[in-house]
């Protein structure tokens, strides 16, 4: 299988962003039972990362990567984060 570089991936996509997204399970049970997990969002080409253990903090960690790529959110995605986040 060949390997792209960055660059590479750039000429064949152009404005693309890549991001890897590692989910696991704790080995501690919430309340309830329900088994709780956490993760972590890596931005590829800079490596910045980010721990989460909601799934909100995603889209969070990836808007600003998206507004540089020109994407805005709709006005229905800006009231749904709005609302949930006053839960």
């Amino acid at each position: 299988m060949d390997q792209l570089g960055e660059a590479d991936v750039g000429r064949i996509q152009p404005h693309t962003d890549s991001f890897i997204i590692k989910v696991w399970l704790s080995e501690q049970r919430r309340e309830g039972g329900r088994v709780g997990w956490h993760g972590r969002i890596t931005h590829v080409p800079s490596g910045h990362r980010h721990h989460f253990a909601k799934m909100k903090d995603v889209a969070v960690f990836i808007t600003p990567y998206l507004h540089q790529l020109g994407v805005r959110p709709t006005l229905g995605w800006r009231v749904r984060r709005w609302l949930r986040g006053r839960r």
